[in-house]
């Protein structure tokens, strides 16, 4: 091994954005003490390691480098079996990359494995994630945000199934609860499980929702008109329920009809009560920016910013900014 402390000495100190004059003060030698020992042309002296040591905060046996080749290794070798890389490890192993790269900046290997390095704390963290948050939902299965926290974990995780094992056995204890209903069929039609997704609608209470996943169904079976026919169904169906109408005009937005999303969109609006609710302005001011239907948009971050005042007594700040601006840009474009 081809022991350079000048080079770890480098390393460290550019890690820790300190010059060499800034280093020399702090152990009490001169900074062209530190450049030579630095290229290698000198050695600290043996008393100054201690110093050293605890200023960067490493041993004094990490002070005394082996080559990156060496380092690249050890690195390699922890991310193989990530489960071992703790988090002393894990600084310093970042610390070691990161210094790399400011050396090496066109020498993309440290690079890769900064990338893996920072995977494996992922999925270190996703795995804690998953552990509590099916512990909090067996605690309480109608924990909303619980519920939605775990499902978006075992997405992230491609781990659906694992999801849908969980949470099928609380569907058959809790019959009634629509939290974990609603999740439990989400990862059905993520997985295009859709026969499994009827099924348990079929046996559940009716609500607003089933029905809107009904559609959603259909679309992911290419079934396009069916789909529309059962989402203007829950609208109509549900004419008085500004969150069902909200949703069905989410789903006509996304599915490109954007006449029907905005008339529904609308119709949310209008019958809610105050102080209004103020998703449906949003939804259509970006479906209107997005149609370039730049006259309308203005009307509608007017009409926002008329509602903030009146029903929610908001007239600065950032929440009324925020349109204002956005007012600016759209009528630089008329």
């Amino acid at each position: 091994m081809d022991l350079k402390i000048g080079s770890s000495i480098k390393r460290l100190r550019l890690e820790r954005d300190m010059t060499q004059e800034e280093l020399a003060q702090k152990i009490g030698v001169t900074f062209q003490a530190i450049s030579k020992w630095e290229t290698n042309t000198t050695t600290p002296d043996i008393a100054l390691l201690p110093k050293l040591s605890i200023l960067f905060g490493v041993s004094i046996d990490e002070l005394f480098a082996v080559n990156d080749s060496d380092y690249m290794d050890r690195i390699d070798s922890m991310i193989r079996d990530d489960h071992t890389i703790s988090n002393e490890n894990f600084i310093w192993a970042e610390r070691y990359l990161k210094g790399y790269i400011s050396e090496n900046p066109k020498d993309n290997r440290a690079r890769n494995r900064l990338v893996e390095l920072y995977g494996c704390r992922i999925n270190r963290y996703s795995l804690a994630q998953g552990r509590y948050a099916e512990e909090g939902i067996l605690t309480d299965p109608m924990d909303v945000d619980l519920n939605k926290k775990l499902l978006r974990v075992r997405e992230s995780r491609i781990e659906l199934d694992r999801y849908i094992a969980f949470i099928e056995p609380l569907v058959k204890k809790y019959p009634k609860n629509y939290v974990i209903i609603e999740c439990l069929l989400a990862a059905y039609i993520k997985q295009r499980y859709f026969n499994k997704a009827k099924e348990l609608i079929g046996k559940s209470e009716p609500r607003a929702a089933y029905e809107l996943i009904l559609g959603d169904i259909e679309l992911g079976l290419g079934n396009v008109a069916k789909a529309k026919e059962i989402w203007i169904g829950v609208a109509d169906t549900h004419s008085n329920d500004g969150w069902a109408l909200f949703e069905s005009a989410e789903r006509f937005n996304k599915a490109g009809d954007y006449d029907t999303a905005i008339s529904i969109y609308e119709k949310s609006y209008d019958i809610s009560p105050s102080p209004k609710w103020m998703d449906s302005l949003y939804a259509r001011v970006f479906l209107y920016e997005k149609l370039g239907k730049y006259q309308e948009a203005i009307a509608m971050w007017e009409t926002i910013i008329d509602v903030l005042a009146k029903d929610y007594h908001i007239t600065e700040g950032e929440t009324v900014d925020w349109p204002k601006r956005e007012l600016d840009k759209l009528r630089k474009k008329i």
